[in-house]
């Protein structure tokens, strides 16, 4: 506009011109700009052929253009395209020489035309610029959004930080976020300013859109554009999770009360996503929070479940190790003092980790506690907590168990083995498995009867139960075994009860090359020695 202002003005001094305007194409008509009109209101005109300078002396003019005093046009056209005309009024002085007028002209029109064209290229090259650098922006607000959301200790300080990308990127300083939550039809709805909690009343039409939309741009008709509008909401974009609606995005107008564009859409689309990508870690990390307090919980309880302390009886000394995979574990192991000469020891495992099978292992513990004291044989007693096993868990679900029972007086043994890892009893080097017993419990309702088995400690004895975890530990592909397991015994029978249980430990620990806090399996270790 300004090139042919100055255009238009140079060219009315030079051939003395009182009315000039300049017409520009658009849909089949010319047009004229205000403010390069001179010496006559702006108007429109039919369009008309054009491609080079027609005089009304020569050729006649259309009647728009005779009735406001047109006696010339001058198209300027850059590479074959007409990018405007310049129409002029009658010279107020007699020109002497036509021939160097029409001259000036054509130059002029070529020179103006190049100038207008580059000046377009320009502008356009500014334009596209500036939209680039723009998108480039917006690209680096998402990630720089990405990397603060994940960031964010909390819900609030993920609030906060969008509010500020949202107005720094959009100029929007009103939204609100509408969460699904499960098992609720009713999203809880997070507004970032006081004056927009209202935005909550309309959880419902903001919820029915189902792809990222500018509310001007809904039909007139379609449901919800009548609510959205009465609310002040401008855009509404889903919040998705790999494809899946997690909830939504709506914001209200600009503060420059400017429209939003498709990529100021396709932003509040990226960033919806990653804020709920952050809102959905974050309850995740809430709700794995509240189930490790309810995993310590449960480890506490589980710990006192088990024996305090080891007995002190003439003739035997007892101890014992257990350590969970998780915090909890299926492992189980009791000694009970029924008398001042009787101690009644049993190992179990349920099969299975974490909190149902500690569950399982508490029924069984507290089934044991009440059943020691009814003087039942022991195989009437594990024949009873078969059937308990059986009746409350589903059939995949068994326990292996050994109980055993010491009479000090005459250092008699009694046992059974329903399933479970054979103890391992050495007499001076020999070794004896105690496998006598009948099935693991929990999986037959009637069993084929227990069976005891009977057995004598001698002075020196060492009788270690333990469970899978210690003898299918492994290093690579090769476990420890029941043949490390005797040999570590063997080499440690000497020691004292306690410390055969830490070397049985070490010695696990060392072949698997890890950490007792590393284990891969319930691991629970029972030594008696008679002394």
């Amino acid at each position: 506009i300004d090139i042919l202002n100055v255009a238009v003005l140079s060219i009315m001094g030079r051939l003395k011109i009182v009315r000039a305007c300049v017409l520009f194409p658009n849909n089949g008509r010319f047009e004229a700009n205000t403010s390069l009109c001179k010496g006559m209101p702006p108007f429109t005109a039919e369009a008309f052929p054009c491609h080079e300078i027609v005089d009304a002396s020569e050729t006649p003019l259309s009647t728009e253009l005779q009735e406001r005093g047109i006696d010339r046009v001058v198209p300027l056209v850059a590479n074959g395209q007409l990018i405007a005309v310049l129409c002029l009024g009658a010279p107020v002085i007699e020109i002497a020489d036509p021939e160097t007028m029409q001259t000036y002209l054509e130059l002029a029109r070529t020179i103006v035309g190049t100038a207008v064209h580059n000046a377009q290229m320009v502008s356009s090259l500014v334009e596209a610029k500036k939209e680039l650098e723009a998108r480039n922006l917006m690209v680096t607000t998402l990630f720089e959004s990405a990397r603060d959301f994940t960031g964010a200790k909390n819900f609030t300080e993920l609030l906060r930080l969008l509010s500020y990308r949202l107005m720094g990127q959009l100029m929007v300083s009103s939204f609100a976020i509408y969460v699904k939550q499960v098992g609720s039809e009713d999203p809880v709805v997070y507004a970032n300013r006081h004056d927009a909690k209202d935005l909550a009343d309309v959880f419902e039409d903001v919820m029915a859109i189902e792809t990222p939309v500018i509310v001007d741009d809904l039909p007139e008709n379609h449901p919800s554009r009548e609510a959205l509008e009465r609310y002040g909401i401008a855009m509404v974009t889903p919040m998705s999770i790999h494809g899946v609606r997690k909830g939504a995005l709506a914001t209200r107008s600009k503060l420059n009360a400017r429209s939003f564009t498709p990529d100021e859409l396709s932003f509040l689309e990226a960033i919806g996503n990653t804020a709920m990508t952050a809102i959905e870690n974050e309850r995740l990390m809430q709700e794995e929070a509240e189930k490790e307090r309810e995993l310590q919980i449960a480890a506490e309880i589980q710990k006192k479940l088990l024996p305090e302390r080891m007995p002190k009886m003439n003739k035997i000394d007892v101890s014992a190790l257990t350590q969970s995979s998780q915090h909890v574990g299926g492992d189980y192991f009791d000694v009970i003092q029924l008398d001042d000469y009787r101690l009644l020891f049993a190992i179990a495992d349920v099969a299975g980790k974490g909190i149902p099978a500690a569950l399982l292992m508490a029924n069984v513990q507290a089934a044991l506690n009440v059943l020691a004291m009814s003087e039942l044989p022991l195989t009437e007693l594990v024949t009873r907590i078969n059937a308990l096993v059986h009746m409350n868990t589903e059939p995949e679900v068994f326990v292996t168990m050994f109980i055993g029972l010491i009479d000090t007086r005459t250092m008699g043994v009694e046992y059974v083995n329903a399933g479970h890892n054979p103890p391992i009893l050495l007499h001076g080097d020999d070794v004896e498995m105690l496998t006598t017993g009948g099935v693991l419990t929990g999986v037959i309702a009637e069993p084929p009867p227990y069976q005891a088995g009977i057995g004598t400690l001698y002075s020196g004895d060492v009788l270690v139960l333990y469970t899978d975890g210690v003898t299918e530990a492994r290093f690579e592909k090769e476990e420890f075994g029941v043949a490390s397991l005797v040999q570590v015994i063997r080499d440690n029978k000497h020691l004292e009860s306690s410390d055969l249980v830490d070397a049985i430990e070490n010695a696990v620990l060392s072949f698997t090359k890890k950490r007792q806090d590393q284990v891969d399996d319930d691991t629970s270790i029972l030594v008696i020695k008679a002394r």
